[in-house]
């Protein structure tokens, strides 16, 4: 089965130890980042910065940068910059887990430095919809020509309304990044379904989102507004056990979820886009062309990116990665 243009990641925070929020970030870990991933068929990803001091956003913004500019590998392969936090909800729950000590109100100010550093490459943020100054802040980053998500979120319906008609177009990680437990009328996850003015980002790796929401949000979104991420956390892809993420004590599970030690809450994913595209599939009863769109074709639209036909993937029908095309040289998966 040949998938044209590679998987598109528009949600990576890292990989094999290399965190792009890590204040310690270098540009050379981009290409390792890139490589390891292309290994797994995701060609094209966006680096994701979370939660932290403005002054490591616009440091590890500037590494990014650089990394893109000097290296050619990275320049084909990391096309954009999501920017995930600062301006999310401060409960537990729906802040997930973002550091609550950098949690802090919208400002516009901050993401035109963002936007500066960014030199183009910043894509989309992720903003709470309840927070503070969220409304005026979607408006500007909309009229800039940078995405906005809601995610993190524990907002009312009619918090999610006003930031949708500011210009909110996309749901993060749908279903994750939300209260424990929800109120059966009242909760920020059916308003999100409804608008078909948002598209949902979602993580199929059946740790984050269970098989029957999958199906479920399959069924309020049409396939062009679906775009399936990994939400791959730092530690993805090492051996299981415990581990350090930044100041986080957490482990990495027999079902190659991240979670904080000791608990049952996720951290973050383990598995591939890939693996996720064809548990999409499945457990959604919809057609694989249509899971292969929404990591392809759909963030291509969304995003802006190009349609690189020099770029695919061949797998056989279970969804193993055989070769990897990128920029038409080819590369047999052993």
């Amino acid at each position: 089965m040949i998938i044209p243009y590679g998987m598109i990641d528009t949600q990576v925070n890292g990989y094999l130890g290399y965190d792009y929020s890590d204040p310690l970030f270098e540009s050379g870990r981009a290409r390792r980042i890139c490589s390891a991933l292309v290994e797994k068929g995701t060609i094209q990803h966006f680096a994701t910065i979370v939660t932290r001091p403005e002054e490591v956003i616009l440091r590890n913004i500037d590494a990014v940068i650089r990394a893109v500019s000097e290296d050619s590998l990275v320049n084909r392969c990391l096309t954009g910059i999501h920017i995930e936090g600062n301006f999310i909800s401060p409960l537990d729950g729906p802040r997930g887990a973002h550091d609550i000590k950098y949690v802090r109100p919208a400002d516009m100010g901050e993401f035109d430095r963002w936007l500066e550093h960014s030199r183009g490459l910043l894509k989309y943020i992720t903003i709470g919809a309840e927070a503070e100054g969220s409304v005026d802040l979607i408006k500007h980053a909309v009229s800039c020509g940078v995405t906005v998500a809601l995610g993190h979120t524990g907002a009312t319906k009619e918090q999610i309304e006003r930031a949708v008609d500011a210009g909110a177009s996309v749901s993060t990680h749908l279903g994750n990044g939300i209260f424990q437990s929800l109120d059966r009328f009242e909760n920020p996850l059916w308003p999100q379904l409804r608008d078909s003015r948002l598209t949902s980002a979602v993580i199929a790796d059946l740790c984050h989102v269970t098989p029957d929401l999958l199906w479920i949000i399959s069924r309020c979104k049409n396939p062009g507004n679906i775009i399936l991420v990994s939400d791959l956390a730092p530690c993805a892809g090492l051996p299981k056990g415990r581990l350090k993420w930044g100041n986080m004590d957490v482990e990495i599970a027999e079902d190659c979820s991240v979670r904080l030690s000791g608990t049952p809450y996720l951290a973050g994913a383990g598995s591939v886009l890939l693996k996720n595209v064809f548990n999409w599939a499945k457990h959604t009863e919809t057609s694989l062309q249509d899971a292969i769109d929404s990591a392809t074709v759909v963030p291509i639209r969304k995003y802006g990116l190009e349609f690189r036909e020099d770029d695919w993937l061949e797998t056989d029908d279970e969804g193993t990665l055989l070769k990897v095309c990128l920029g038409g040289v080819v590369h047999v998966i052993q």
